[in-house]
């Protein structure tokens, strides 16, 4: 018996090793184990076999997707660092690839998921909405340009609260005009957000404490005008009531581009010489820049953001 045992235990080897998966031996059987692993969620392994296949067979047809899928995978298991070096690798070394508006999406999700709150660093949310719009910019037809879309206003919200939460500091520190510029900056690049009706109504709160009180008619009127059915509007409309008698109506058309040349915000002539009717007379707005405010600078706690101007989405 003692004899036999190395026999039986050669035999149950072998056996063993007639049953186990074979190693892939060509391109197609490479990637058919790698989707696999892809489809099971077994990460890693996909990455692994994608990599074997690329090291294998580094000019087969499945090479650009098996890139691509390397990105996937990372993305899947929550390496959003590594899926970016592997996204960035594959618009690099495929610049005509069918592939590239799922790839800036997917960038833009995983910038997305490293945002960060509205009071710390916006690296994460410049980039999410960067990688956004350049999917809309450059394929608007795509099925993922609809869903950066989608996307990019959660990253306008957040940025656009950053925008609030500087302009707050300067409040609690008696600078009102560091705060109106922050908050005219904050409206003319974000305006499409609900931050944004929060904005106007404190800009004109400022403006009423600060005893400019046309401007103050303004803002609240913006509010009105572009977030009828923000919570805030019925302060602003509360408000207006309130400084009727001494500043009059607001202007017809659109406040806040009266508001933005009167602030030298905007380069429209037209508008910034404009004369406006209130109810105590006529008045000409000034020219662009006449009431001080410039950009603003990149002094202060927060520094100054580099996302660009809004556009139409």
């Amino acid at each position: 018996m003692r004899v036999a045992l190395p026999v039986v235990i050669v035999a149950a080897a072998a056996a063993i090793a007639g049953c186990a998966p074979k190693a892939p031996s060509n391109p197609d059987d490479y990637f058919k184990v790698a989707s696999e692993h892809l489809r099971l969620g077994s990460y890693n392994q996909a990455v692994d076999s994608y990599r074997s296949l690329l090291d294998e067979h580094p000019f087969s047809s499945y090479s650009e997707e098996a890139e691509l899928k390397i990105g996937v995978a990372q993305y899947k298991d929550n390496l959003c660092p590594e899926a970016t070096a592997s996204f960035t690798d594959f618009q690099r070394r495929h610049p005509t690839s069918p592939h590239l508006p799922q790839v800036g999406y997917l960038l833009g999700q995983c910038a997305e998921e490293q945002m960060r709150p509205v009071d710390r660093d916006q690296s994460a949310s410049q980039n999410a909405h960067a990688y956004y719009h350049a999917v809309i910019q450059q394929y608007p037809n795509s099925p993922y340009a609809q869903l950066s879309r989608e996307r990019l206003a959660n990253a306008r919200e957040t940025l656009a609260g950053h925008e609030l939460t500087v302009a707050d500091f300067y409040q609690r520190h008696d600078n009102d005009q560091a705060a109106q510029t922050r908050l005219l900056d904050l409206v003319n690049r974000f305006n499409d957000t609900d931050v944004a009706g929060d904005a106007l109504l404190q800009l004109g709160e400022i403006y009423e404490r600060d005893g400019d009180k046309d401007k103050a008619v303004l803002a609240f009127a913006a509010l009105r005008y572009h977030h009828p059915d923000h919570e805030a509007a019925r302060a602003a409309e509360a408000q207006l009531d309130a400084l009727r008698a001494e500043a009059g109506d607001p202007p017809s058309g659109d406040p806040l581009a009266v508001l933005r040349a009167e602030t030298g915000r905007t380069r429209d002539i037209a508008i910034a010489q404009t004369t406006r009717s209130v109810s105590s007379g006529k008045r000409t707005a000034g020219a662009p820049g006449s009431t001080g405010f410039g950009l603003p600078g990149g002094t202060g706690p927060f520094g100054r953001t580099g996302y660009g101007t809004p556009g139409r989405y």
